[in-house]
């Protein structure tokens, strides 16, 4: 399931670029003070975007449909 995005606005945090995370972005993460957030680089589409995941990797589609086929969640291909 994809997130709707949003938008985070960069900031001067003594002298260097920061970014505030704001509540309800960390609420939809469902993410408190001193949790861990992992900033990820990924297309979506033909463009680049930076991610914040929980995880430090984010899991690749084929992947998910490759370990759904061999758990038996996926229908067979009919003659098969």
């Amino acid at each position: 399931m994809r997130k709707s995005p949003m938008e985070i606005m960069i900031e001067d945090w003594d002298c260097s670029g920061a970014i505030r995370i704001p509540d309800e972005a960390l609420q939809k993460l469902e993410l408190d003070v001193d949790d861990s957030l992992y900033l990820i680089e990924e297309f979506v589409g033909n463009t680049r975007c930076l991610v914040l995941s929980k995880t430090p990797q984010i899991a690749d589609r084929i992947d998910e449909l490759t370990e759904a086929w061999d758990n038996g969640q996926l229908g067979h291909a009919e003659g098969t």
